[in-house]
């Protein structure tokens, strides 16, 4: 059964469980989310942990509310489907299902969901099926697609077909407020890999290295406390960031502040490092830039982390590398709290596909420049260096 009209209801009587799909191909990032309100006045949502504060719910526990996961990352086409599963609708009031338009909202984008393909199936365990096309003509990244409430005799399901602004959606929603639509995507997981892309519009690629700024509890010294070594007394630990790059015509190497090999923006490699900071004094932490308008001649970029000085500890450093290209999501990279005590992190893996950018999270230790060199097939030919 299409609820084609907005109003068209359906009763959802008795069900054990009922399951919600956003079905789409389009090449866009679309989020199937439920936001409610109890009957006790609570309210809250159900949407991707991508977000920040967001939690994919619980089936056996209140919400009683569960999503699958989050499908179409990166706004890529094809066969994406995102699922969410609803045990019990006691304790709500009401109940909205939306889905959100994250390459738009983030973006700034305005276009309508009619220019897309995305349907909701709502499927009872009984199989009674209700279908709702997404294809309003009206400008806005959100659509509230239906709305699910609770009665004395049955549960009611309402085709609201309401498309919105981002700050109409959230003063109007229960729940909605506490919805940041932060342009960001993290590999969680080793492995895990996002496609960023430059559209060739030129521009730099920024790679920051951060770290915790006051590990352990202890007082910091200055603006920004960097680690100190694990037993050392005033053992401040230099954290540095650095890349092997490999270019499409064979040309291979390192940029780093080790050697002073800072590199070049306008010449090749079209990467350079920013500066290093040995006093832990810089808040923004160590950063690298990449020349976009030559992306062209860029193979693979590996990103990593060594300790230059101090007692490896990379447990305390909480270090993050965010990876940003003007008008995508900005790409986060975190160590998480890791035991090992090597010194050298390699962290991420660029490689350059056309205009496209695909990040792999990688996070292997080594005991040095060569040992990563070896394991990743680089090829160069390493001698001790230092820092001037």
């Amino acid at each position: 059964m299409e609820l084609k009209q907005k109003g068209a209801k359906a009763d959802i009587a008795g069900f054990k469980w009922l399951d919600i799909s956003l079905i789409w191909t389009s090449a866009v990032d679309l989020d199937l989310m439920a936001f409610y309100k109890c009957k006790d006045g609570r309210t809250g949502g159900v949407y991707s942990d991508n977000y920040a504060g967001g939690s994919l719910g619980n089936l056996n526990q209140f919400p009683f509310i569960q999503l699958s996961g989050d499908a179409g990352v990166g706004a890529k086409g094809g066969d994406n489907r995102e699922d969410m599963r609803i045990s019990k609708l006691d304790e709500f009031e009401v109940l909205y299902i939306c889905a959100l338009n994250f390459t738009d909202a983030s973006s700034g984008t305005s276009k309508t969901f009619a220019d897309y393909d995305a349907s909701v199936r709502v499927m009872t365990d009984k199989g009674e099926t209700h279908t709702v096309k997404l294809d309003s003509r009206q400008f806005g990244p959100v659509a509230v697609i239906c709305k699910l409430s609770s009665g004395f005799i049955a549960n009611e399901l309402v085709n609201d077909s309401d498309v919105m602004r981002l700050e109409e959606f959230r003063e109007r929603i229960p729940g909605a407020s506490q919805l940041k639509i932060a342009s960001k995507v993290t590999l969680k997981s080793k492995g895990d890999n996002f496609q960023l892309k430059s559209k060739g519009a030129g521009g730099d690629l920024l790679i920051n290295l951060n770290w915790n700024q006051n590990p352990q509890g202890k007082k910091p010294s200055g603006m920004f406390a960097k680690l100190l070594g694990g037993g050392q007394s005033g053992g401040a630990v230099d954290l540095d960031l650095g890349c092997l790059f490999e270019m499409n015509m064979g040309i291979k190497g390192a940029i780093q502040a080790l050697g002073n090999s800072l590199g070049s923006f306008n010449m090749p490699p079209y990467i350079q490092h920013m500066g290093d900071d040995r006093s832990g004094t810089w808040a923004e932490g160590e950063n690298m830039k990449i020349n976009l308008t030559h992306i062209s001649q860029l193979k693979r970029v590996l990103i990593f982390a060594f300790i230059y000085e101090g007692v490896p500890n990379w447990a305390s450093t909480d270090a993050v590398v965010t990876v940003k290209v003007p008008g995508q999501p900005v790409l986060e990279v975190p160590m998480g709290s890791q035991m090992d005590s090597r010194p050298f992190c390699a962290i991420a893996m660029l490689d350059f596909i056309g205009t496209d950018i695909k990040v792999t999270k990688l996070l292997s230790f080594h005991n040095g420049h060569p040992d990563c060199d070896r394991m990743y097939n680089w090829g160069l030919k390493w001698v001790a260096g230092q820092k001037d």
